[in-house]
């Protein structure tokens, strides 16, 4: 862990906040709310089912809003990163977080205008890019150090969006809990995950009785996590429960991290034959869970590398399935920070060796793009 400590003192609405890097990333008092009493409830936030699509500010803007709405898109998931925003370190990360939540307000204004809605999510709730601990070590979750650093910048930003209207819908915070860096590494939940999201409703619910909060169970917020999963002791009438959908990992993630490339869908990967059926089977726990706590269930990201064999198939699958299930989705991404995961991106020649392939950004034109804005989005808005 780095020494480095800068501090910066904020005065919000007569709560001091401190914030600084390294060892002490931000640090808040700790809020006296009063335990949430609200029962769970039947709600659905504007526009429920979502049918929408991430948006970073690395290569998208404002003005992307009206042609997204022109597409039938009705929600975006908008992705705070600040850590990732310092440009090498010429911004200071403080700068870069409200860089970022200025860039939220104009992204908000265009979906109020065009009567879209949205959830924010920050999961990256550790401002230094140089820091050594993030939401994933062990580090984070022990004592109160970064946990209450976290609890500060949620406080920011739910005080600062307090009083938008029905064009923001919903927070999320730590959309894929996990202790441990990726699947290979025996990821785990972290064990005090239920204690932070039920602080970080607190703190919502401090500033306004109206937006969602989105919970998932760890790790890596993955649908198989619902296996046996009841839910958190956690009490309210706006809660939204939701996974990200990647599995197969190695499909979806090959040539990443030094995973094999070449791996085919349907197809055996990792000994395990994997097709539409076998996708229908991964979400099974989390229809079960669906129908017996009825909770609204939402898919915030999904997608696959797009150099991987038949990416749009799986792709489709995913979609197809949960579109008929009814939930909300944010399809993964536009316009994001690395090309892999853009969906305007296509395999430059299919003739070469598949473990070769490269990419070409053929914009608007490639063939799942135009899948979703004439087969998902449009219908949605029927």
């Amino acid at each position: 862990m780095k020494n480095k400590i800068l501090l910066v003192l904020f005065s919000i609405t007569g709560l001091s906040i401190a914030i600084g890097f390294g060892s002490k990333i931000i640090q808040g008092k700790k809020s006296n709310v009063a335990s949430c009493i609200v029962v769970k409830s039947n709600a659905r936030p504007k526009g429920w089912p979502w049918r929408g699509i991430s948006l970073q500010s690395g290569k998208s803007d404002y003005q992307d809003i009206q042609y997204l709405n022109s597409c039938g898109i009705n929600f975006v998931r908008i992705q705070l990163k600040p850590c990732k925003r310092t440009e090498n370190g010429k911004i200071k990360p403080v700068d870069a977080f409200y860089n970022e939540i200025a860039w939220a307000d104009k992204i908000l204004d265009e979906c109020k205008k065009y009567k879209m809605t949205a959830l924010i999510a920050d999961n990256y709730l550790v401002l230094d890019p140089n820091d050594d601990v993030d939401d994933k070590s062990k580090e984070f979750w022990q004592g109160n150090t970064y946990m209450d650093s976290a609890y500060a910048q949620i406080n920011i930003i739910c005080n600062h969006f307090k009083n938008r209207g029905d064009e923001l819908s919903a927070y999320e915070f730590i959309g894929e809990p996990a202790i441990g860096s990726d699947e290979f590494s025996k990821a785990q939940s972290p064990p005090r995950l239920e204690e932070f999201f039920s602080n970080t409703l607190k703190i919502i619910r401090k500033y306004d009785k109206n937006r969602f909060l989105l919970l998932t169970p760890g790790p890596f917020g993955k649908p198989l996590n619902y296996v046996g999963f009841k839910g958190f002791n956690i009490k309210d009438d706006k809660l939204i429960y939701g996974a990200h959908m990647y599995l197969p990992m190695p499909f979806t993630h090959q040539g990443i991290k030094n995973r094999p490339r070449g791996v085919e869908y349907p197809g055996t990967i990792a000994g395990k034959y994997w097709d539409k059926n076998a996708l229908i089977k991964t979400f099974n726990s989390l229809k079960t869970f669906e129908s017996k706590t009825g909770y609204p269930i939402y898919i915030g990201e999904f997608q696959s590398v797009r150099w991987a064999p038949n990416c749009n198939q799986w792709v489709k699958d995913v979609a197809d399935i949960i579109s008929q299930y009814n939930w909300g989705w944010s399809y993964f991404a536009y316009q994001p920070d690395y090309d892999f995961w853009n969906p305007f991106m296509e395999v430059k020649n299919p003739n070469d060796n598949m473990k070769e392939w490269k990419l070409e950004n053929k914009g608007k034109e490639t063939a799942i793009w135009k899948y979703f804005i004439t087969t998902l989005y449009k219908k949605s808005n029927k």
